[in-house]
């Protein structure tokens, strides 16, 4: 009867290692499928976020010598966008009080239903040196959200009449 109990017993001691060794490869099997579907995941949210991203571009300015303000047009190729802030961080210029009814929508330019005055949004400043406005220097932020609630930052940098817009970036 013992030889028999030892039979039984290392069966047994085999099929539970066999049994174990299955469960740690089912348990490898369903980790790399997680892992790919954690790559998936990432994947299509860094693509919605893509899709949903406003492209904000400047169609110039207004050099207002009379009442010494600079005008920025600033408007939307892409998908809507809330403006949240305009913030001078550096320069000659201060932000108009006119300025003050933010957060406001930005629409698309290409929706054709949309009414125009959604679709621009000027900046106004006024010059605060004694400076000819040809020669003012000025860095103004733009905060702004999309769809998503991402929020991103863009910057006016420039002297006079040329400035450039950075690309965006999140906040």
């Amino acid at each position: 009867m013992s030889d028999f109990q030892e039979v039984s017993s290392s069966i047994g001691s085999i099929a539970t290692a066999v049994g174990l060794l299955y469960l740690f490869y089912k348990d490898y099997n369903k980790n790399n499928r997680i892992s790919n579907l954690e790559k998936v995941a990432k994947t299509l949210e860094k693509d919605l976020k893509l899709k949903y991203q406003p492209h904000l571009w400047l169609n110039g300015l207004r050099m207002r010598q009379q009442e010494n303000e600079l005008w920025f047009d600033l408007n939307n190729k892409r998908e809507w966008c809330k403006l949240l802030e305009f913030n001078v961080i550096s320069g000659d210029l201060i932000i108009d009080e006119v300025n003050k009814h933010l957060p406001c929508e930005l629409e698309p330019k290409f929706n054709e239903g949309i009414v125009s005055d959604t679709t621009r949004r000027w900046i106004y400043t006024i010059n605060s040196s004694g400076k000819r406005l040809d020669d003012v220097e000025y860095e103004i932020e733009i905060i702004y959200e999309d769809r998503l609630n991402n929020k991103y930052f863009t910057k006016i940098k420039g002297k006079g009449e040329k400035f450039k817009l950075t690309a965006p970036k999140y906040l």
